[in-house]
């Protein structure tokens, strides 16, 4: 009788195995997939939102230059003016420092929209 216990207790423990193995085949994990760029603070809500908006020559150069210096830094950039056509960066960078300050961006803005 131990010897059929033992026998029968076996065999259930392989059987219990193998289902435990038949299901996990089964299972599949999900996916993670990554976070939307909306759910990440950071990130641009898209590809256009990280561009900057060229501002109209109807604009005041003030008005232009806080839609360039995006970042706040107090200078625009040869590539914040980029979208700008006809806009000469060389020859407004008076100092030859790389940047335009205000006072730099506001005489070229005159001469490259036709106003103050």
């Amino acid at each position: 009788m131990k010897r059929t216990f033992l026998s029968t207790s076996l065999a259930l423990a392989v059987a219990g195995c193998l289902g435990t193995g038949a299901a996990l085949a089964q299972y599949s994990a999900p996916v993670a997939t990554p976070p939307t760029p909306a759910a990440t603070p950071d990130a641009p809500k898209s590809p256009i939102a990280s561009q900057v908006v060229a501002p109209s020559k109807t604009e005041s150069g003030p008005s232009a230059f806080a839609k360039l210096d995006t970042k706040h830094r107090g200078y625009v950039s040869s590539e914040d003016v980029s979208q700008l056509q006809g806009f000469n960066f060389k020859n407004a960078d008076k100092n030859s420092d790389g940047k335009l300050d205000a006072a730099e961006f506001n005489a070229a803005w005159v001469i490259y929209s036709g106003h103050a």
